[in-house]
């Protein structure tokens, strides 16, 4: 009874939250508020803050206590805005996503559009991911997403209404239906984003990221296997201080090897690579408070 009684309380919460967010001008909320709740969170969310540091430190030895602050400071003011941004999604038509955001290498979603087999996005949590998604959902091919439920079924829901009010459509990941439904959309060339860059509790290989072995989905790649759909590369990056950008890359492809395990770890490593370059061009745009490398690997893992 506790439980349901928090879990009313955190979802009036953030639905007050979010209706607050519309009464405002776009650029004071996601600017101004969205830096400053940030810069709250890095100076009091302590635990997630060591977290970024000691995974930046790891990552990156040759940079300095004040460069790692500094970029450990920004991933949690990219975070604020995020929020800010999403509540503002219901206010947010094709034309308004169109004039603050643009996409690198338009061609390559046409393309994959063209052969008919549909598109396998890999994507990660940089920038903002959602935004990205609202973007290319207006290339004509329906945009489905793979996600997590949310506990919170209220909260759960007002997320997925607000990816379909931008031509979005929500696939739950541990619905019992749910590869009958990627399957589905693929047959239709539709296209599927997926993002592969945290350690989640579902099937996976070890490949290497940032010179650590981290376990990383592998659905992605035995779709692409299996059926021959497209994989491309898209993230999305801030630029300035309302921008974005959709930096598409690809086609990801691999040499068959015969092996079948052996080509779903080849594809998923080139898929993190490629993601993980493009994190290393912005650090503080990526999710460091991410427990990635969480899972060790032990004899009998790949």
């Amino acid at each position: 009874m506790i439980k349901k009684i928090r879990r009313k309380i955190y979802y009036y919460a953030a639905f007050i939250a979010a209706k607050a967010v519309l009464l405002l001008p776009y650029k004071f909320s996601v600017n101004t508020l969205g830096t400053f709740f940030g810069r709250m969170a890095y100076y009091f969310a302590w635990s997630a803050v060591r977290k970024a540091k000691r995974n930046l430190r790891r990552s990156f030895p040759e940079k300095s206590r004040k460069e790692i602050s500094r970029i450990a400071k920004n991933i949690f003011i990219n975070q604020g805005k995020n929020f800010f941004e999403l509540a503002n999604f219901p206010r947010m038509d094709a034309a308004f996503i169109k004039s603050i955001s643009s996409i690198e290498n338009q061609h390559l979603i046409r393309d994959g559009i063209k052969k008919g087999k549909g598109i396998l996005f890999v994507s990660a949590h940089t920038g903002n991911w959602e935004i990205a998604a609202a973007a290319v959902a207006d290339f004509g091919a329906p945009v489905n997403v793979v996600a997590k439920k949310i506990y919170i079924k209220e909260l759960n829901d007002m997320l997925v209404g607000y990816r379909n009010g931008k031509n979005v459509n929500v696939i739950l990941r541990d619905a019992p239906d749910t590869a009958r439904k990627l399957l589905k959309a693929l047959k239709k060339g539709e296209i599927i984003a997926m993002l592969i860059d945290q350690d989640t509790n579902i099937p996976g290989v070890f490949v290497n990221f940032f010179g650590r072995q981290a376990w990383t989905p592998s659905g992605l790649a035995v779709m692409a296997l299996r059926t021959g759909a497209e994989v491309l590369v898209g993230i999305d990056q801030r630029i300035g201080s309302l921008g974005h950008k959709t930096v598409v890359r690809g086609p990801v492809t691999i040499e068959p090897s015969g092996d079948f395990d052996k080509d779903v770890l080849a594809l998923t490593q080139k898929a993190t690579d490629m993601l993980e370059e493009q994190i290393r061009q912005n650090p503080d745009q990526w999710v460091w408070f991410h427990e990635r490398w969480k899972t060790q690997k032990t004899t009998g893992n790949n």
